[in-house]
């Protein structure tokens, strides 16, 4: 079978779960073959090591993740595998980031430096590369279905975190939110929890989010969940 095959890159650990989880839940866990890579180490001196696979020889459709470490490497990981990956007959490549720490005053600057600094890869030969810039963390989409936080803690009910913490999650707009990992933190103080961005945490998360919620309507909402979920039926077709 010839299978489809797409690249992406990410800056870390929650995105890497979230976006293979996500891929399983829109392609089917028996249709998609993923194989996670690390890739660590300073620009110079870049090491990729195998991570996670959920290899399925029948699959039809491929996809090649990268864990770049952080946002800043991102970029330049794509850079440095554009050529071979066009070479080894991908489709696209996929780019996923956050604007924090960047305030979200400077959105427009990131995004044009990240074209930028795309623009003499696009001129040239090869496959199609497209950024994603989650406005301001990727926990944003979390908060944006916060209905698996009950399901962690019956008690953690809008109302309840509306109360104790002074914020409505029924009506927030969690792109505003400045720093949205600190304010899960803070709903998961409200249960004596951490949310301390450790893989066990995100598993648990990513395990409980309503796949169907985030797919039918969240994306009306976060115009970069759109763009993924976008791309990626895209690439399914």
């Amino acid at each position: 079978m010839l299978q489809k095959k797409l690249a992406i890159f990410v800056e870390g650990q929650t995105e890497r779960i979230l976006i293979t989880r996500l891929l399983q839940e829109i392609a089917g866990y028996k249709k998609v073959s993923v194989e996670v890579y690390q890739v660590r180490g300073d620009k110079a001196n870049r090491k990729i090591e195998p991570l996670k696979s959920n290899s399925i020889e029948v699959a039809p459709f491929f996809i090649l993740l990268y864990d770049c470490g952080c946002d800043s490497h991102v970029l330049s990981d794509i850079k440095k595998q554009h050529d071979s990956l066009t070479d080894k007959g991908y489709e696209k490549i996929l780019g996923l980031r956050d604007l924090y720490p960047e305030p979200l005053e400077n959105r427009t600057k990131v995004e044009n430096g990240i074209k930028g600094f795309l623009k003499p890869l696009l001129q040239n030969k090869g496959i199609p590369i497209s950024m994603i810039l989650v406005i301001m963390e990727i926990e944003a989409w979390f908060l944006g279905e916060y209905s698996f936080l009950t399901k962690i803690d019956s008690c953690l009910t809008s109302k309840f975190i509306l109360d104790n913490l002074g914020f409505d999650l029924n009506v927030l707009d969690v792109e505003q939110i400045p720093h949205p990992s600190q304010v899960l933190d803070s709903i998961y103080q409200l249960i004596q929890r951490s949310y301390d961005k450790s893989e066990r945490t995100v598993e648990e998360i990513a395990s409980l989010l309503n796949y169907e919620f985030i797919y039918l309507h969240l994306v009306e909402k976060i115009k970069q969940l759109k763009q993924l979920i976008d791309a990626i039926n895209l690439f399914l077709q």
